[in-house]
């Protein structure tokens, strides 16, 4: 995908594009940190309203103490800030922080890389997103009163919210009427027990939904998915399409289904941005944050897909913003591209030197693969790893990287997209972006 922007008229003329993540704290904030941190043409940004948050230990250039969006003095602040950063995209990281932006989207000096306002306002209210899509797809029943609930336990939540606040399982109706009294704006729906799914999508600049990717939510800690696992897709399918001709939908999005007594999928939500869990498919090759930023420029863009691995993700509170990924998966060679993939922005890559350290541990040959015109021996010596390699392969400029790949069980790590998919369509074998190597970290240090 790298290789797109490089001949695009849109692109910026000189050096990168600049992206702005807010708030750069959140769940979904990291998500799109860790899909962009590696990309050779983005220098990524972030701010927040906070006066601290995680945001700090990750980005470079980082922008705390905003007013919240809900100040008089916010979008003033924001414009001035992405104006002294010559920002050209900004990334909502949030449900709230989408509609505002959408909203205001024309007082904004960059683009925004989320939905219409009409969509995200759609999808903002679960009430409005129930009404609107009742006719089309399963939607849980809403009581309008107490009076009406002929069934417990019935689920609350409010009409607006994230993080699973406010949300709960009621049991009778007492306890349903001293909820009502405490809280306003809240939906009484029926209660579904069975199992609940997010579907990540992709909708490109011509409407078409190019990816779906269903993935079973198994544990959940306050509306975050801590256990995740791939999904049968073809289930989903038609709600996705419903969805995608409904809502004026582009790049990143996602929508939540959970199944009731009889087995039915309900819908449950509809976002109109990145969830916290695309990092699952992120490292099976799908990088939906960067592909909607592809997409925004008027690229044509292609899904890549490592189908068997990973299967499932694992997040956890951690002092590292890594999820852990597990799933039958072996090689015996890996096969590594040097720039823009070892050595990243003129440094080198600190994630892909640990891979190469664990590979080395367990008597994996390292072999570089690559076109560099300079002195490669020498400039491994300069960045002390030559050792961890055991051979360097030299490309011509027009030869193949799939004709110098040879063993058992091979794997690829390259930046370059087309250089990923001439080997997987070529050799049939797992290739990985620089922000999928996080799924061949193996924390167990076995």
């Amino acid at each position: 995908m790298e290789d797109m922007m490089n001949g695009q008229n849109s692109a910026r003329a000189m050096g990168p594009l600049r992206v702005l993540v807010f708030p750069g704290g959140t769940e979904i904030g990291l998500e799109i940190y860790r899909s962009l941190v590696y990309s050779k043409n983005i220098e990524l940004f972030g701010a927040t309203s906070l006066d601290r948050d995680v945001g700090c230990a990750l980005f470079e250039n980082y922008f705390t103490g905003l007013p919240f969006i809900d100040d008089p003095r916010f979008l003033e602040t924001f414009i001035n800030l992405l104006e002294s950063w010559l920002i050209d995209f900004v990334y909502p990281a949030h449900d709230a922080v989408c509609l505002y932006l959408s909203q205001n989207r024309d007082s904004i000096p960059a683009k925004v890389l989320t939905s219409s306002y009409d969509t995200c306002f759609v999808c903002r209210n679960k009430r409005k997103t129930y009404e609107y899509f009742k006719e089309i797809i399963p939607v849980p029943k809403v009581y309008a009163s107490e009076n009406e609930v002929d069934k417990f336990p019935v689920f609350v939540k409010p009409e607006v919210g994230e993080a699973s606040r406010g949300a709960m399982r009621i049991d009778s109706l007492v306890e349903l009427r001293h909820v009502l009294q405490k809280m306003g704006n809240i939906l009484v729906l029926e209660y579904l027990p069975g199992e609940e799914y997010t579907i990540d999508c992709f909708t490109n600049f011509r409407g078409e939904l190019l990816f779906l990717g269903v993935r079973k939510r198994i544990r959940t800690s306050g509306g975050i998915s801590t256990y995740t696992r791939i999904g049968d897709r073809h289930e989903f399918s038609q709600y996705a399409n419903k969805i995608n001709e409904k809502l004026k939908l582009r790049g990143a999005w996602f929508f939540q289904m959970k199944r009731d007594e009889g087995g039915n999928l309900v819908l449950m939500e509809i976002a109109p941005r990145v969830s916290g869990g695309m990092g699952l498919f992120r490292n099976r090759g799908v990088n939906l944050p960067l592909l909607t930023i592809y997409d925004a420029l008027g690229v044509e863009v292609k899904i890549l897909e490592n189908m068997d691995f990973p299967a499932e993700m694992f997040r956890s509170l951690s002092n590292y913003p890594l999820e852990s990924f597990s799933g039958e998966f072996r090689y015996s060679q890996v096969y590594i591209d040097f720039d823009d993939t070892l050595v990243v922005k003129g440094k080198l890559n600190p994630l892909l030197v640990l891979f190469i350290v664990q590979c080395r541990n367990r008597g994996i040959p390292i072999y570089l693969l690559t076109r560099h015109r300079g002195n490669v021996l020498s400039e491994l010596d300069s960045l002390g790893i030559r050792d961890l390699i055991d051979n360097i392969i030299h490309l011509g400029e027009k030869e193949k990287k799939s004709s110098k790949i040879v063993g058992e069980s091979p794997i690829l790590v390259d930046d370059s997209f087309a250089e990923r998919e001439e080997v997987m369509t070529t050799l049939n074998i797992p290739t990985f972006g620089v922000e999928m190597i996080e799924s061949l970290i193996d924390w167990r240090m076995s």
